[in-house]
Formats: structure tokens, C-alpha cells, sequence
């Protein structure tokens, strides 16, 4: 049985095709639709996506990439066959669980195996794999601890703001605002090593230095004497306005108790960098990140997660 939730659902996505005068209803529609529910909404902000970005891209799609039927000729609208197969997929779904009703969520992670539409394309250029998903609706594991779990897809400015801030104020620490308040100490008798840094980050490519050296010799202190320098004006102008962030890999550990916890707010930190102009992320220690958030018997780690964001 269809749960009301996803019923209306449905009939969102059907109207919104019929609406927009397009031959078939697929699953680009029933994403969508997705976003208007309530429930949608929320596992794939807990999931580390971003409804206005998805809720953009699927507009732009709808609009340019259907073809349209003439007003005035009279069509029938047909279900295409990838919407029949996610339909009937959540339904499998869901008598595996046992549960009685067939809900948004099971819907939203059957759309995962038609890997060729568009709307996995844009769910995974947010970051969402259909183990997100999964883990969401078995465990309820959010994000974050902190996300607004309410309303619905419109939100003010000031909302917006204040939900992209969060994991970096929570899980990292701005070295060069920390440079402005006077709190790092000026760095001595490390100019070429620091030149060097700057001259790597100024590359087009291969621009992520890593400072090598025995505990104590001072490879912290470099990334505190460079936010110093930007604080103070003298880099190159390529470096002007860039905020460094510190990743404490502790806290994102802290706390973490189910599977897939770790690499969601790490994936977090990671999203909301992406959409800074002007960002550095150093990772003290960045020898832990090897195995950190690794369960048994899984190869997913922080090294893992950081591969394809290093290579970009």
C-alpha cells in the first residue's frame, strides 16, 4: 500500500508533467516532487544535499531538456519506463522490510539503480549515494545534529546563511580570523619553507602541500605563520581573501556512533568548501586520516573521501 504522503507525492509529479505539457512523466518529475515533501526534503538535506541547488538544476532540465506538446493538440500522458521500474522497485523494497506502507523513502532509494537517468546524476553531483539514503532511513542518521529539520522549501536568507555555516564552525577553526584577533604568534626562522607553501598553492595544478617533519619541529606553526601573512596582506594577489580552515579531526570523530556518520559530516565539511571562493583546508596530522571513520571489513575512509577533492 502507497502511503498518503507519497500518493500526494505522485500526483505532484503528474501534474507538474501534465502542467508542463510533456509526453511522459519520468523520474525527473518524481525527483521533483520529491523536493516539495516534507519528508524528501529532509533525508536529502541530512544527507548532505542541497534543495536549492537540485531544486535550480531539475528546473533548468524540465525546462530545456523535454520536449514540450504544441497547446491545443491532445495527448495522453504515459509513464516512462524507468518511473514504472522505480515505482515497482519501492514497493519490492518495502515488502522486503516488512513494512506496510510504501514511503518517500523507499521511492527516493530506488531511484538510485536507474543509473543512467538524470536525477541520480544530479543527486550524485550533490554528494548523495544511495547508501546515504539507505542508512537514513534504517538508523534516522542525519548529517548533522544541528540541521533545521522543518519547514518547507522556501527559506529565508538569514535560515540560508546560517544552515551553509554550520559544519565549518562546528568542525574547523579560520586560521586567518584567529590572525585578525591577534591570537597566533609570529612565525620565525621559516621564510623559505613558507615561500615555498605559497609558491605550491599559487599553482594551476598539484597545489596541496604537505609539511613533513618529526613532532614538534613546527609543521602547525607554518600553516598559522601563512595565515598570518594573508591576514596582513603579503602574499600574492592570488592568495588575498583566502580563508584557511583548520580541520579538527577529533570532533568530527566525536560522537560518532553509526555506520556512515563519520563520512557524512566529513562529505559536509567538504560541500560547504566547495562553495566558498576562497578556501584552504589544512588537516594537522593528516597521517590519521588513513583509517579514520573506517569500520571492519570497510575500505571507506577519510583518505578515501579526500581522494577525489584532492585530484579536482
Amino acid at each position: 500500500m502507497i502511503s498518503k504522503e507519497l500518493s500526494t507525492t505522485l500526483g505532484f509529479a503528474v501534474r507538474e508533467a501534465k502542467k508542463r505539457r510533456h509526453e511522459y512523466v519520468c523520474i525527473e518529475h518524481l525527483l521533483y516532487a520529491i523536493l516539495y515533501n516534507n519528508s524528501g526534503k529532509e533525508i536529502i538535506e541530512s544527507c548532505g544535499g542541497s534543495v536549492e541547488n537540485l531544486n535550480n538544476v531539475l528546473e533548468d532540465f524540465l525546462s530545456k531538456n523535454l520536449e514540450t506538446i504544441p497547446e491545443g493538440d491532445e495527448y495522453v500522458l504515459q509513464q516512462t519506463v524507468g518511473f514504472q521500474r522505480v515505482i515497482q522497485r519501492a514497493v519490492n523494497h518495502a515488502r522486503s522490510a516488512e513494512k506496510s506502507e510504501v514511503s518517500v523513502s523507499d521511492m527516493l532509494a530506488s531511484m538510485f539503480q536507474e543509473k543512467d537517468s538524470y536525477a541520480v546524476y544530479f543527486l550524485n553531483r550533490e554528494g548523495i549515494v544511495r547508501f546515504d539514503v539507505l542508512n537514513y532511513i534504517s538508523h534516522d542518521i542525519t548529517n548533522f545534529p544541528f540541521r533545521d529539520r522543518g519547514g518547507g522549501l522556501a527559506k529565508t536568507e538569514k535560515e540560508e546563511k546560517k544552515k551553509s555555516s554550520d559544519f565549518l564552525e562546528v568542525f574547523t577553526i579560520d586560521l586567518v580570523k584567529r590572525a585578525s584577533e591577534g591570537k597566533i604568534d609570529p612565525l620565525i626562522g621559516r621564510k623559505l619553507e613558507l615561500e615555498r607553501t605559497i609558491q605550491v598553492l599559487c599553482r594551476r595544478n598539484k597545489n596541496n602541500p604537505v609539511y613533513v617533519g618529526d613532532p614538534g619541529v613546527g609543521k602547525t606553526a607554518m600553516a598559522e605563520g601563512l595565515a598570518n601573512k594573508i591576514y596582513a596582506g603579503d602574499v600574492p594577489d592570488v592568495l588575498k581573501d583566502i580563508c584557511i580552515y583548520s580541520l579538527d579531526l577529533g570532533a568530527i570523530l566525536a560522537g560518532t556512533k553509526f555506520r556512515g556518520d563519520f563520512e557524512q559530516r566529513l562529505k559536509g565539511v567538504l560541500s560547504e568548501l566547495k562553495d566558498k571562493k576562497h578556501a584552504i583546508l589544512f588537516i594537522d596530522e593528516i597521517h590519521t586520516v588513513v583509517g579514520a571513520g573506517a569500520t571492519s571489513g570497510g575500505s571507506m575512509d577519510a583518505s578515501n573521501i579526500l581522494k577525489p577533492v584532492l585530484a579536482a
